[in-house]
């Protein structure tokens, strides 16, 4: 079982993937990663610090990635990141009849969009069922569709051909889905400008953005940033009825850090890459969609 969301622009492509390239882009940073069919990298992963760049200096950035390590033309995997999307968990009666439930998933989606003013597209995808279910599981994202075309528009721009995009709160799902992680599981991602909690269960889905910029706690050392992150995480945790958490993101790879978290949170496990830097949990998952789709 995965979830498996791909924005409805690109179209559902159901031949067997010839690379597992994966783009990871923000305003921030750039992340690339190829994986061979033994979910090796094919040249060393790259990631670059742009946010002082201007847009046209990101775009020869990235072309130059893209020139250097020949990926002119190939199919390439990407996600819109967090804040720019949303995913929404819900339940239906399995004795719906097929017409009954595009409707029901049409009327909600209307309903949720009708607040935003900003032009919006969306997917959904139906968890696999269960012999004794009494509902029809769905997860349903919504992107501003500027996003989503700023995004095409510059993959395109360097000669990459876009094949899926995802969302990362999906991406960050779908690794402890694909790596058996028991449910309910939750995961605290915590990338260089941005973390992360999700949690997955089989009646329930939900995440909460964290403001905590690592980058610059690491660059500062103060201790305050990371205790009122620690708080907050715990928090959550209680708030949400979470247990425990499995760590993942570039943090893991920081020892001192790494423990004092472990210290004050209660870590199940932590979430390595055999063959990528902890970094690239996001551009791992998405190589991994490349791969087998």
């Amino acid at each position: 079982m995965k979830i498996a969301v791909q924005m409805p622009s690109l179209g559902r492509i159901f031949s067997r993937a010839k690379t597992g390239l994966s783009v990871y882009l923000t305003d921030k940073l750039l992340r690339v990663l190829e994986l061979d069919k033994d979910k090796k990298p094919v040249f060393e992963p790259v990631e670059v610090f742009w946010e002082h760049e201007s847009e046209e200096e990101k775009r020869k950035r990235l072309s130059q990635i893209v020139e250097t390590n020949k990926l002119k033309g190939k199919e390439v995997v990407s996600c819109i990141t967090a804040d720019e999307g949303i995913l929404k968990f819900q339940k239906f009666p399995v004795a719906m009849s097929k017409k009954d439930l595009t409707d029901a998933i049409d009327w909600y989606i209307k309903s949720e969009t009708q607040q935003i003013r900003e032009e919006t597209i969306f997917d959904y995808y139906f968890l696999e069922k269960e012999p004794d279910d009494k509902y029809i599981r769905v997860v349903i994202t919504i992107a501003r569709k500027n996003s989503v075309d700023r995004l095409l528009n510059t993959l395109k721009s360097v000669g990459l051909n876009p094949k899926i995009i995802d969302y990362e709160i999906v991406a960050i799902i779908n690794y402890g889905i694909n790596n058996n992680l028991p449910p309910p599981f939750s995961i605290l991602y915590i990338d260089y400008h941005e973390s992360i909690l999700t949690y997955y269960a089989k009646n329930a889905i939900s995440y909460n953005k964290i403001d905590f910029n690592y980058k610059y706690y690491k660059d500062t050392k103060e201790a305050s940033l990371l205790d009122t992150f620690l708080i907050e995480v715990r928090n959550l945790l209680v708030i949400n009825e979470i247990s425990n958490v499995y760590l993942a993101g570039p943090i893991i790879g920081d020892e001192l850090t790494l423990e004092n978290i472990m210290m004050n949170l209660p870590v199940l496990g932590i979430l390595d890459l055999e063959y990528a830097p902890p970094a690239f949990f996001i551009p791992y998952v998405l190589s991994i969609r490349g791969l087998e789709e």
